[in-house]
């Protein structure tokens, strides 16, 4: 499936922010959630929130600034998130706290090249299976979508750490044994 043309500009401008933020502080923000699902899965589950984890809320928003977003003050928007002009239908959330409550680890992150020196910081394809997994024993019966997401990136992924990804999940709460791991032959 194919991104649509404003998402992946979207993608650039968050792509400039989040290399802005990594040289004001020496740390990558991350993006989370269902716009990194998106990304792994290639467009095949869609997000129009993009949560972010940034430890500095100021140079996070200077970043932002820079790469043209504006604090979000739109009526029936959530305050303290940003939007980009150019793609008022998209919005941004910083999420509190360290990425999957300190339990990811960092040096697995995925940090994708956008146009030369902008980065994106993703998590691990380990640890947002996890997240969806976990997401879904808290979702419910009759919702699964991100039980559907976490297979889609497993099968997405080209290797999976099986340890950790069995230590992520047990973390997260979810249920390994929903997954199809035949994917991965």
């Amino acid at each position: 499936m194919a991104f649509p043309t404003d998402y992946v500009a979207l993608l650039e401008k968050l792509a400039v922010a989040f290399t802005r933020y990594e040289v004001e502080t020496g740390i990558s923000p991350m993006l989370v959630g269902g716009a990194a699902t998106a990304i792994l899965t290639a467009g095949a589950f869609m997000s129009g929130d993009f949560d972010i984890i940034a430890g500095n809320d100021a140079a996070f928003a200077r970043a932002m600034a820079t790469a043209g977003f504006k604090i979000d003050e739109r009526e029936g928007k959530l305050l303290g998130g940003f939007y980009h002009p150019d793609f008022p239908e998209y919005g941004v959330e910083l999420v509190s706290g360290p990425a999957f409550d300190g339990r990811s680890d960092w040096t697995r992150v995925l940090k994708p090249v956008f146009r030369g020196e902008n980065s994106l910081t993703l998590p691990a394809f380990e640890d947002l299976i996890a997240d969806r997994l976990g997401q879904h024993a808290v979702a419910g019966s009759g919702d699964d979508s991100r039980m559907h997401q976490a297979q889609m990136l497993l099968a997405m992924a080209k290797s999976v750490d099986m340890d950790y990804l069995q230590r992520r999940v047990n973390e997260e709460g979810g249920d390994l044994g929903l997954l199809d791991f035949s994917v991965l032959q």
